[in-house]
């Protein structure tokens, strides 16, 4: 019996003391904040089972597609973005300080880039694939020459946006559209008028480097070796972070050095350091220069694989 009394003594206790927490939680925000956040963690969990499995049951389907089609990657880059969105609209723009503001740019550009990477990595096709439609668009040339003026203009840029034997960089570009107008409007509210500008070249900066990724990207997969998405995976992570590494062994900081972390692969470090826009401006012009380059060596690649397989067809 006395046994008894001390377990229900105990008990009550317990009870009371939770109860007392909920109560002081309840009176205030935090438990709205709780339901928020639990709200959106379900959603993601939601929203991640059904694109993976979206991507499972392609791959079942045909192991030699992309994960995604072009379709589907536009609209998972819009929820993608817009769920990003939820968490950064619990940041209030009117009252924070420039520095949170300031990280906060920066970590949506470091996640991005890895999002980014892996996006790339599921539409990107095969060797294969490009080499069947560079055929198919030479062969489409070769047979008509006034097929351009007739509309294969047209048909190339459909190709483009939707194909998915076609190179994805088209396709990429249309993601980063999307991902600048969320993002952009997000900056646009900020109360800072010196930080807008900043913010969106920065925003610009790490675009620009995730095309110049997928065009790197593509260009491996085209060259003959064997397993060449763990070649481009080594290549590209190699190219992302020796470089910043090697910044920093040279003590070149972006506290001390911030100019020259402009011209890295995390550019947007500069934002956290430095509001200047010139520099900014010229890196944006390099990377641009940089990206026209690289997107032409990789349409003469494409084309040269296209015209040689076709030859390859009528020696045959």
């Amino acid at each position: 019996m006395r046994r008894s009394s001390i377990f229900l003594f105990l008990s009550l206790g317990i009870i009371q003391s939770y109860t007392d927490e909920v109560y002081a939680v309840s009176s205030s925000d935090e438990i709205n904040i709780l339901l928020k956040v639990a709200g959106i963690i379900i959603l993601g969990i939601v929203l991640g089972s059904y694109w993976i499995w979206q991507a499972v049951n392609r791959r079942y389907r045909n192991p030699d597609a992309t994960f995604i089609s072009k379709k589907q990657s536009y609209l998972l880059m819009g929820c993608f973005q817009v769920y990003l969105l939820l968490f950064f609209l619990g940041i209030d723009i009117e009252y924070q300080s420039t520095e949170l503001l300031q990280q906060s740019l920066i970590f949506l550009c470091i996640f991005n880039l890895f999002w980014f990477l892996l996006v790339i990595a599921m539409l990107s096709p095969q060797r294969q694939s490009i080499q069947d439609w560079a055929r198919y668009r030479h062969q489409q040339v070769n047979n008509d020459e006034t097929a351009i003026v007739k509309g294969l203009a047209i048909s190339l840029k459909q190709d483009l946006i939707w194909s998915e034997k076609s190179p994805a960089l088209v396709a990429i570009g249309i993601h980063l559209i999307i991902t600048a107008v969320i993002w952009i409007s997000w900056i646009l509210f900020w109360q800072d008028n010196t930080m807008k500008l900043p913010a969106i070249l920065t925003l610009i900066l790490s675009f620009n480097l995730i095309l110049i990724y997928a065009v790197i990207a593509q260009f491996i997969l085209l060259i003959k070796v064997k397993k060449p998405a763990i070649w481009a995976t080594g290549i590209l992570g190699s190219f992302i972070f020796l470089q910043p590494v090697g910044l920093m062994l040279m003590s070149i900081t972006p506290n001390s050095y911030p100019n020259w972390w402009l011209f890295s692969t995390f550019p947007w470090l500069y934002f956290d350091n430095s509001l200047a826009i010139a520099p900014m401006l010229i890196a944006i012009i390099s990377q641009w220069s940089v990206l026209i380059l690289a997107t032409f060596l990789l349409t003469r690649k494409i084309q040269k694989l296209g015209a040689s397989n076709s030859q390859k067809l009528l020696t045959n």
